[in-house]
């Protein structure tokens, strides 16, 4: 039952109460001008108490409760970008919500926050003539989802005992819908000048044949090793990747689907296998030993770097003579893998397999619209068949 006083000009509400240890506890408030508003913020308290909510709670900040959730439910357990990531998040909630308590924070607050944060309103630096340049839908989006997890362990904690997220609109600049790839002949010229080049003393062009014959990202790899590849078979492993951006070493692969084998043809086995002949030969003459047996362990017994795969790319591609604008990076290999099986007549299903995704609505998504000619071809099939029956 709450209680009210005056003192001075002021009202104040007290709200006794006993917690979930059993221990009797006082909810206070004052610096009510009217008698009803200190009446409905106790009403609010009691309403609180009554869905388990605790009182003492009540004032924990927006930025404190960010900062515990992400030491209890993501620290340790992401990439050293995830966790990067989670920093710069935290400067930009910080620049609207420093010292603004949990339960504070409104539905629209937090639209008109996510609508600023979208049009890149707080860079003041990075301007294009339209304004500040406008931010991605898939950070927008990120930054909507840290946060509504955030307020669900809230919730579970009884901080809250509603979602101000719910319902957002995530702004934002979408991604092109087109991935960059090379044509079909582009594509086989930069394959055969990669296959050419590739030796231990152009381990750079090893990579991009690498890239090119299996559609791997750059750091799954520049992670291979000799245990990896399996000649009988011939089939590469991926079972982790490489820290090629803060050379920290292995880590794990992106997703847990990224580990998969990727079945190749024999000349590739054959490539790999004379690259090793050559790296055991410089080994034994320098006396090296690589206790990790890396693939990618250039002539001075470094890992190269993803800097290093995208030069070598770029060379073989103005060899091939590619124009610039046409050219493109070390994961446009990987599209233009995706793409060129695709036009193959390659069940989707299994490319999805093939990439490592988790699933295939990735895979649609992102290469959908290269299935369009592939789609019209089985139509034609589909009606010629039925004529047939």
């Amino acid at each position: 039952m709450a209680t009210f006083r005056k003192r001075g000009k002021y009202w104040e509400y007290r709200v006794k109460y006993t917690n979930a240890a059993g221990k009797q506890l006082v909810a206070s408030h004052g610096g009510y001008r009217l008698k009803s508003s200190a009446q409905d913020a106790a009403e609010a308290v009691e309403d609180d108490l009554k869905r388990g909510g605790d009182p003492s709670k009540a004032g924990t900040l927006f930025l404190d409760y960010w900062d515990q959730w992400i030491d209890a439910y993501k620290s340790g357990d992401k990439s050293l970008n995830t966790e990067y990531r989670y920093t710069l998040l935290r400067k930009h909630l910080k620049s609207r919500f420093d010292g603004r308590e949990l339960g504070s924070i409104r539905p629209i607050e937090w639209q008109r926050f996510l609508n600023d944060f979208a049009a890149g309103k707080d860079r003041k630096k990075e301007t294009t003539r339209k304004g500040p340049r406008e931010r991605s839908k898939d950070i927008v989006s990120k930054m909507n989802s840290y946060v509504r997890s955030m307020v669900k362990a809230a919730i579970n904690d009884r901080l809250l005992f509603s979602d101000f997220t719910f319902g957002a609109k995530v702004g934002g600049i979408r991604s092109g819908s087109k991935v960059k790839v090379l044509d079909q002949d582009d594509f086989a010229q930069v394959k055969s000048k990669a296959a050419e080049k590739a030796s231990y003393r152009s381990i750079g062009a090893l990579a991009v044949y690498l890239g090119a014959m299996t559609g791997m990202r750059v750091s799954e790899v520049l992670a291979l090793t000799w245990d990896d590849i399996d000649t009988i078979n011939n089939v590469i492993h991926v079972t982790r990747s490489w820290d090629h951006q803060y050379g920290t070493g292995f880590k794990p692969t992106k997703t847990e689907a990224s580990i998969r084998d990727i079945e190749v043809s024999p000349a590739v086995i054959k490539l790999l296998e004379r690259i090793h002949q050559e790296q055991m030969a410089a080994y034994l003459r320098t006396g090296y030993r690589d206790p990790d047996q890396m693939l990618m362990r250039n002539q001075w017994h470094t890992v190269i770097t993803d800097t290093a795969c995208n030069k070598a790319l770029a060379i073989l591609q103005s060899d091939a003579g590619i124009p610039k604008e046409k050219q493109i990076t070390f994961h446009g290999l990987r599209h233009s893998h995706v793409s060129y099986l695709i036009s193959q007549g390659i069940d989707i299903y299994y490319i999805s397999k093939r990439l490592g995704h988790s699933d295939i609505t990735i895979t649609m998504r992102v290469y959908g619209h290269l299935l369009d000619s592939q789609k019209k071809k089985e139509a034609l099939k589909a009606t010629a068949a039925m004529d047939r029956l």
